[in-house]
C-alpha cells in the first residue's frame, strides 16, 4: 500500500528546488534589504488580511477598500515589491497546475 505522506512530503522537498520557488526566495531576499520597501509590503500583507477577514464577517466598509487601495497603488509604485508579486504569481501558476494534477482521479470520478 502507498504511504501517500511520502508522496507529499517528496512534492515539498521537490517545490523548493523549482526555478520558481528559487526565484521567489531570492525576490523576498532582495526585498528584504529595502527596509522601507519590506516595511511596506508587509503593512500591505497585514491589510489584506484584515480586509478579508471584514470581507468574510460582512463588516467591510468603503474606508477599508479605499485604504488598501492607496496602499496597493503605493505598492505598484516599487519594483522590489513587484519583483516579489511576479515570483509569486508564477510560483502560484506551478503551484495551479499541480493541484490540478492532484485532484485529476476525483475530477475524472465525478464526470459522466
Amino acid at each position: 500500500m502507498i504511504n501517500i505522506y511520502d508522496t507529499a512530503n517528496q512534492l515539498e522537498e521537490d517545490l523548493r528546488k523549482t526555478d520558481e520557488f528559487i526565484a521567489l526566495k531570492g525576490a523576498y531576499a532582495r526585498l528584504k534589504q529595502d527596509p522601507l520597501a519590506f516595511t511596506m509590503f508587509k503593512k500591505f500583507q497585514k491589510r489584506q488580511v484584515e480586509f478579508q477577514k471584514k470581507q468574510a464577517d460582512g463588516s467591510l466598509k468603503d474606508s477599508d477598500l479605499e485604504e488598501l487601495k492607496k496602499l496597493g497603488e503605493q505598492v505598484e509604485k516599487n519594483p522590489a515589491i513587484m519583483e516579489l508579486m511576479t515570483k509569486e504569481q508564477q510560483l502560484a501558476k506551478l503551484m495551479d497546475e499541480v493541484n490540478q494534477i492532484m485532484f485529476k482521479p476525483i475530477n475524472e470520478l465525478y464526470q459522466d
